[in-house]
């Protein structure tokens, strides 16, 4: 039987690490697009922006390989067999040398004609923008070699690596805020420049550590046509996936690039770094989850697996909330303080990617289940088919006359529609009981969401007015509260507490 004490308490320990990653990462996140989009200007930095979402369309093809190493190098792990671990890397590592091959075929001639034919670029700063491109390929395949070395780390749950890397990381992109303004060159190219030296920097340290590290991960040119076909499959039909989020959300991104202009491309990369920030609090806590629900599987406990999906996705929807709320709440006002310049439609933006990816993070657990179990066909069909509907939809609605929102309202229906598909494909794949998730997870973490509503309303009809410090502080404290009080199991609230008491004493 499995120990569920003993899981819990590392992935506390991981998450927690995980979280010192990303308060850092936030920090200086936020305060960077502040000072980039002032030194660059609404101009520029929609052109980095659109430009960059170009490039990363073509990160549906890491993506997919990345999980498929994590999931291959966990399930050996949770089967004890460590001498399989050296011919998975290995496998992994001349897939994603066959990767970069093809990346920078498709990137220098399709991306390349696409960038300079159909993107809405001022003409002045077409040269700008092909060297931003240019720029973000290599640091596109720097990352993309790296990508087995931090699977490893994650198989391996070393997260603390990965909160100290972000210390030297951060470090980096704030050297780089302070000297832009100061360097007396085309700040667009110089800071794509710049951006591409310090994410070469943390990714060779993985690889650095991983080599010191880890005995397993040492390329060699060991042939295993079966380990090689298993992998590419699962990583074919991830690709399916990965590629249907990548046009949901930078498809989008082009789409409103086509039909107005670069001034709406910094509203929207705005409000996707501010979601990205914080979102990656909940993509924290499943990088520490994953690698368990792969160990439950391969080790034969299904049940366990079950437990863990369940309580992962009501954690991560708490934790997305208790932020979420109160930048809802006082988004513009968040804004205003935040940006010199708020650019238009920024604040709409914002509150409809927020409200989506509060959905989304509930269905994460149910894909991580499936690819414990190796079984993803048929779930990354059906729910790639509704994601990709969002673009020819949001189309038609702009070519119609739609404001530019409409292309995220359609988003985030197909979002709340696909929950429910993707239920029946893991009732069906891995005998996941539709009412057990039902009653544990979406009318526990609604009833929670409703009570926290109710209150906060209720708070604003009485409290004219107070300043936005307080104001976010007791949304805060409010929404922890409620959802200690009702949203947390017996068990999960004791282990929070000897978390805190461990940290205090």
């Amino acid at each position: 039987m499995t120990d569920y004490s003993t899981n819990n308490k590392r992935i506390a320990k991981n998450t927690l690490f995980l979280y010192l990653r990303q308060l850092i990462t936030m920090a200086v996140s936020l305060y960077t697009v502040r000072v980039i989009l002032d030194v660059l200007g609404a101009e520029d930095y929609g052109i980095y922006n659109v430009i960059g979402g170009i490039v990363s369309l073509f990160s549906f093809l890491s993506g997919t390989m990345a999980s498929a190493t994590q999931r291959f190098l966990s399930f050996e792990m949770g089967k004890k067999d460590n001498g399989s671990l050296t011919k998975v890397f290995s496998v992994s590592m001349y897939t994603y040398l066959l990767l970069v091959g093809i990346i920078l075929l498709l990137s220098e001639t399709i991306g390349l004609w696409f960038v300079n034919s159909q993107l809405t670029i001022p003409a002045e700063r077409l040269t700008a923008a092909n060297f931003v491109y240019q720029s973000s390929i290599l640091s596109f395949i720097v990352t993309l070699l790296c990508i087995p070395y931090n699977a490893s780390i994650i198989a391996m749950e070393r997260m603390n690596v990965f909160a100290y890397s972000s210390i030297v990381d951060a470090g980096l992109k704030l050297a780089i805020a302070w000297l832009l303004p100061y360097i007396a060159m085309d700040h667009l190219k110089i800071y794509a420049l710049l951006m591409f030296i310090a994410i070469a920097s943390v990714q060779l340290y993985y690889v650095w550590y991983c080599r010191r590290y880890f005995d397993f991960c040492r390329y060699s040119r060991y042939k295993d046509p079966s380990l090689f076909r298993n992998m590419l499959s699962f990583a074919g039909w991830n690709m399916i996936g990965a590629l249907a989020n990548i046009l949901r959300s930078q498809g989008l991104n082009v789409l409103i690039n086509l039909f107005f202009n670069p001034v709406l491309n910094a509203a929207y990369g705005i409000a996707l770094q501010v979601n990205n920030a914080i979102t990656n609090f909940t993509n924290n806590f499943y990088t520490a989850v994953r690698p368990q629900l792969v160990k439950l599987y391969a080790g034969g406990d299904k049940k366990g697996m079950l437990k863990l999906g369940y309580q992962s996705s009501r954690l991560a929807f708490y934790l997305i909330l208790v932020v979420g709320i109160p930048l809802l709440i006082n988004t513009r006002e968040i804004l205003e303080i935040w940006l010199k310049e708020v650019p238009t439609y920024t604040v709409i933006f914002f509150r409809i990617i927020i409200v989506t990816s509060m959905i989304e993070v509930l269905a994460v657990p149910l894909v991580n289940m499936l690819q414990a179990a190796g079984k993803i066909k048929m779930y990354q069909l059906t729910v790639s088919i509704l994601f990709l509907l969002n673009i020819p939809i949001s189309y038609e609605l702009l070519r119609l006359g739609a404001k530019p929102e409409t292309t995220l309202w359609v988003n985030l229906i197909i979002t709340a529609f696909s929950l429910f598909p993707r239920l029946f494909i893991c009732k069906i794949v891995i005998r996941l009981s539709i009412m057990d998730y039902l009653i544990k997870v979406l009318v526990r973490v609604g009833f929670t969401l409703i009570l926290i509503i109710i209150y906060i309303h209720l708070s604003l009809s009485f409290i004219t007015s107070s300043p936005i410090l307080i104001s976010i502080a007791s949304e805060i404290v409010t929404s922890a509260l409620i959802i200690y009080i009702v949203g947390l199991e017996s068990s999960e609230k004791k282990l929070i507490i000897n978390r805190i008491k461990k940290i205090m004493k």
